[in-house]
């Protein structure tokens, strides 16, 4: 079983911006649709009652909304940049390598030079010892 990434302290806060972003996205969409439908009815309505009430509704349901949309973005943003770089590392490695021959750019791409025996990393085709632990190149 993997471990969840972030510090202990970071799996709380974002359980608590999850929780937090879903009851402020279900109260918004609350006071949206009862102001829209109150608003409806003041506005086909002859009676003019003057109140504030139905407009104010849907714009603390608006607010609630984005609200709990950005708190939402804020617990799941750890999922989203794995996502995103999951996407997009396989096509920027293929990239580096393409635009610099297979000697890679700052070590991305690298697809010329020995691997290290132990830790496995490619190094530079004319290196004698491993860039990331040291270990002598055969």
């Amino acid at each position: 079983m993997t471990s969840t990434p972030g510090f202990e302290r970071n799996k709380t806060q974002r359980t608590v911006l999850r929780v937090l972003g879903v009851v402020l996205l279900l109260a918004g969409a609350y006071l949206l649709v009862t102001g829209g439908m109150a608003f409806a009815d003041d506005a086909s309505s002859s009676d003019v009652d003057g109140g504030f009430g139905p407009i104010l509704r849907l714009g603390a349901g608006g607010f609630l909304a984005v609200f709990g949309l950005g708190a939402l973005n804020a617990g799941f943003l750890g999922a989203q940049a794995r996502y995103a770089a999951g996407e997009t590392m396989p096509v920027v490695k293929d990239s580096a390598a393409y635009l610099s021959d297979g000697e890679g750019i700052l070590g991305v791409g690298r697809t010329a030079g020995p691997f290290c025996s132990r830790c496995g990393v490619r190094n530079d085709g004319d290196a004698t010892f491993c860039d990331s632990c040291g270990t002598a190149l055969h």
